[in-house]
């Protein structure tokens, strides 16, 4: 593994499982925007969770990517109508990864489905289904690199400090949203209608979620957000 030490981060990111082709897929911009903040990605595919303790040695980071629904059996909840669909396996591992990796110390960013999976992991718990609830529209009608509404980012918070303004013009494409906040949290982005738009932990080295999409905005913002993720992999790697 001596071609890793090239001071390029290896970053692990999870991907989607599609049962009924039998394939995986990862949309090309999270692996893009790694590459160009100075990382190198590694596709991450769901595992048995006992594997979640041995991620290869070179690994300093994990992005968890966005998808199905997270499965409302892993925080205490049964299905409620507007429930989408649910992969409980990729849950189960995507959990396990994000444990060992937080025991462990190493950064974590969390994209739309994967700041829930963080909430989850970590002892929170989700709304199954905004759009019945009369919130703005989150899954927007827009190309993918279009924002459609703005987000407050909370003062003090590191994510504030890394984009170095107070609002931010994002995209959306969900329906599930943070409700009870995992302890060790805190807010750091909200929504006009008042949905958690991101998440952080302080004690932390890095720890994050965005409810948006970073990887297919064209702004300095997303930039500034891969940079400080793979500048914080960067260190763990030291």
């Amino acid at each position: 593994m001596r071609g890793f030490s090239s001071g390029r981060p290896l970053i692990g990111i999870t991907v989607n499982r599609d049962y009924r082709r039998e394939r995986l897929w990862l949309p090309f911009a999270y692996s893009r925007r790694l590459e160009e903040a100075g990382g190198i990605p590694l596709l991450l595919p769901p595992l048995q969770e006992s594997a979640a303790g041995v991620m290869p040695g070179p690994l300093k980071a994990v992005l968890l990517g966005g998808g199905g629904d997270v499965a409302p059996f892993y925080y205490g909840d049964k299905p409620a109508p507007g429930l989408g669909e649910v992969d409980p396996e990729r849950d189960a591992w995507e959990i396990a990864l994000v444990r060992a990796a937080f025991s462990q110390g190493m950064p974590l960013l969390g994209i739309c489905r994967g700041m829930q999976l963080l909430n989850v992991a970590l002892g929170g718990t989700l709304l199954q289904d905004i759009g019945v609830a009369g919130y703005l529209q989150h899954h927007q009608k827009a190309p993918r690199h279009h924002p459609s509404h703005c987000v407050e980012l909370l003062p003090r918070t590191r994510l504030a400090g890394i984009l170095g303004r107070g609002h931010l013009a994002v995209n959306s494409f969900h329906h599930q949203a943070v409700e009870a906040i995992a302890p060790g949290l805190q807010k750091a982005a909200l929504s006009p209608d008042g949905i958690v738009e991101a998440l952080e932990d302080r004690e932390h080295p890095f720890l994050m979620g965005v409810q948006w999409h970073p990887e297919s905005l064209l702004d300095r913002a997303s930039e500034f957000l891969f940079r400080a993720f793979i500048g914080a992999a960067a260190d763990a790697a030291l």
